[in-house]
């Protein structure tokens, strides 16, 4: 069975400044969350009031808010 790459369709989004630090800023609450989940997961508290996300370990929780990191990084990168 040969293996399939899967390709990643690219999307150009033209829009104002402000507007993208405004999803910076989403994203980067999102982010955290995912951080304290995984801090709660280890420990049983946060350093900080918040909702908890569903996942099953601290491992997922550190990896979703290592994406959301890579995703900051993409755009923030464009806007240099």
């Amino acid at each position: 069975m040969s293996e399939r790459k899967i390709v990643e369709q690219m999307v150009l989004l033209k829009l104002p400044r402000m507007m993208v630090g405004q999803i910076i800023d989403g994203l980067r609450e999102r982010q955290n969350v995912w951080q304290l989940t995984a801090e709660y997961m280890e420990t049983g508290e946060t350093s900080e009031p918040c909702i908890i996300e569903e996942c099953s370990d601290a491992d997922e929780a550190n990896n979703i808010a290592a994406y959301y990191e890579e995703i900051i990084n993409k755009i923030q990168s464009q806007l240099e």
